[in-house]
C-alpha cells in the first residue's frame, strides 16, 4: 500500500519540475536581495542627510590665532626673553651631563 504524497502549495501556479522549484527560489532570493540593497541605500542617504543637517546646525568654532600675539610693552618682552634664555640653559646643562656620561671610558 503506497502512502499519499505530501502536497506543496506554491503561490500562483504550482511548479511542474524540480528545476522550476529552484528557479522560483532563486528568483525569490534575488528579489529579497534587491529589496535589502535598496533599503541599505535609503538608510545610507538618510544617514548622510542627517549628518549634514547636524553639521550645518553647529555653532562655528571661535577664531583662535595660530601665532601668539607679540608683547605690547618692552618690559614683558624682556622678561619673556629672560625666561626663554633660562629654560634653554637648563635644558642644555642637562644635555651636557648626559653627553659627558655617554662619553666616559668603559670600565
Amino acid at each position: 500500500m503506497a502512502l499519499p504524497a505530501a502536497a506543496q502549495v506554491w503561490p500562483g501556479s504550482p511548479p511542474t519540475s524540480q528545476a522550476d522549484v529552484h528557479r522560483y527560489r532563486l528568483e525569490q532570493q534575488r528579489l529579497q536581495s534587491a529589496e535589502q540593497a535598496a533599503f541599505a541605500r535609503q538608510q545610507g542617504l538618510s544617514t548622510r542627510l542627517t549628518r549634514l543637517e547636524v553639521e550645518a546646525a553647529r555653532q562655528p568654532q571661535p577664531y583662535v590665532p595660530l601665532v601668539e600675539p607679540l608683547p605690547s610693552s618692552r618690559g614683558t618682552a624682556t622678561s619673556s626673553v629672560a625666561g626663554s634664555t633660562a629654560r634653554r640653559e637648563a635644558v642644555s646643562s642637562g644635555v651636557r651631563q648626559i653627553d659627558a656620561w655617554l662619553d666616559r671610558d668603559p670600565r
